[in-house]
């Protein structure tokens, strides 16, 4: 009789230890360890709004000294884009057609240079929202 209760005691405490084990477990997320300036210093946004016509009517507007604190590696890329109703427009490397005209952009230590060939003048904006990314 004492064999028989001691062998059951045990087949339940196996049963309940097996049961927890198969039991679901809702964890908490890991809580983000990168600072959110340091995720914000992979881009920059910026507005251009000082324009200078050039001779043959290329518009130029350079934005000084807003790349310093952008974190890049020796391997990164930048890229820059205008912010426009239709989303980001990757400006840098070619020209592309922006309100009837070419738009381009150059990046140069840590200027940004943004140019808008309208020869016919005057530009159809005054203001240029800008995004450069390191990637």
């Amino acid at each position: 009789m004492k064999r028989n209760l001691f062998t059951m005691l045990i087949a339940v405490a196996l049963i309940i230890v097996g049961l927890n084990a198969c039991t679901k477990q809702d964890y908490a997320p890991v809580p983000q360890t990168v600072p959110q300036s340091a995720q914000q210093q992979t881009k920059v946004d910026m507005v251009a709004t000082d324009w200078i016509v050039q001779a043959d009517g290329v518009y130029v507007s350079m934005i000084r000294d807003v790349l310093s604190n952008l974190i890049r590696t020796n391997g990164s890329h930048l890229s820059v884009y205008a912010l426009g109703d239709d989303g980001p427009i990757l400006i840098s490397g070619a020209p592309v057609i922006f309100m009837g005209h070419e738009l381009w952009a150059s990046t140069y230590q840590q200027d940004v240079i943004v140019n808008y060939n309208c020869p016919e003048g005057p530009m159809p904006f005054q203001t240029l929202h800008i995004e450069v990314v390191a990637n």
